[in-house]
């Protein structure tokens, strides 16, 4: 290992421990306090600001800094709360988050396996959890992390609850055959998917779109759910499960696209709905062409 993978396994592992340790209230805000602290450091401010002028462009620049703070906190609220995770946290996971339209995806998984669409707002990691808590089995599809060591410490969380699938050319098969399995497959789709994606608008900005959602559904007709959370005023989570009705479109390739812009459409108004909560420190859009969709309100 390199000296920095160390040096970073060292970091996380203590401040996992110092989370784990201090009671759910302190700890989260302890986590706040660090993401304020990145957020004053400057730490990629320049990629949050410049993503919030796109996707809110009718907001001052005084209020998009607000945001991007109150963003920057739930951000360290939300490592707070996965790290505790694998303490006592799990056996309380029912307590912390409320699922809305869980039974509708219990029946779907239970039929032939569906997937579940979701974003980077509020905790999504802990949103996955708790999907698998309510005994909906289930699997994540996770991209890797430079550092192994950190790779391993972060997959080991969420527990043999859900099945990890690593992105990579097998994974459309794995995901297969956890569908097979009647699993809830659930897929972070906000994320920038290079070449390979579907170019589709979110949030007011053409952006390559995570493709396996719409290929799959498309192939092989598999239901579709948005799952959408956002922490409420109590320190607990609110989480919406809904599903999503395929487009209608004259070829499969058609139907891919009108799939990922149906998800990114439903997800860009969730996070419309509370910015403050939304993780803006990915470089989502890249130089790509506005879109000639609506943006949300």
């Amino acid at each position: 290992m390199r000296p920095r993978h160390r040096l970073e396994y060292a970091g996380l592992a203590a401040l996992a421990a110092v989370l784990r340790a201090l009671p759910r209230g302190a700890a989260l805000a302890t986590g706040a306090a660090l993401g304020e602290f990145g957020w004053l450091l400057r730490i990629r401010r320049a990629v949050v600001e410049a993503n919030l002028a796109q996707a809110l462009p009718l907001a001052a620049a005084r209020e998009r800094r607000r945001i991007g703070a109150r963003a920057a906190r739930n951000f360290g609220r939300t490592v707070a709360e996965f790290v505790r995770f694998a303490g006592t946290d799990r056996s309380r996971v029912g307590e912390m988050v409320t699922l809305e339209g869980a039974e509708a995806l219990r029946a779907a998984a239970a039929a032939g396996g569906a997937i579940v669409v979701t974003a980077h707002l509020g905790a999504w990691a802990l949103y996955v959890t708790a999907v698998a808590a309510a005994g909906i089995p289930s699997a994540l599809l996770v991209g890797r992390q430079h550092n192994p060591k950190v790779q391993r410490f972060i997959l080991a969380i969420p527990g043999r609850a859900v099945r990890l699938v690593a992105k990579s050319k097998a994974a459309p098969r794995e995901i297969l055959h956890s569908l097979k399995e009647g699993r809830a497959v659930v897929m972070v789709a906000d994320h920038r998917a290079g070449r390979g994606g579907i170019l589709a608008p979110f949030l007011g900005r053409v952006g390559s779109t995570l493709p396996l959602p719409g290929a799959i559904a498309a192939r092989h007709r598999t239901p579709l759910f948005v799952m959408a959370g956002r922490r409420t005023d109590d320190g607990r989570h609110r989480v919406t499960i809904t599903p999503l009705r395929l487009p209608s479109a004259a070829s499969e390739d058609e139907l891919r696209v009108a799939i990922a812009t149906a998800c990114n459409d439903a997800l860009g108004r969730a996070i419309a709905a509370c910015p403050e909560q939304y993780f803006w420190y990915h470089r989502r859009w890249l130089g790509a062409p506005p879109a000639a969709a609506p943006r949300p309100e």
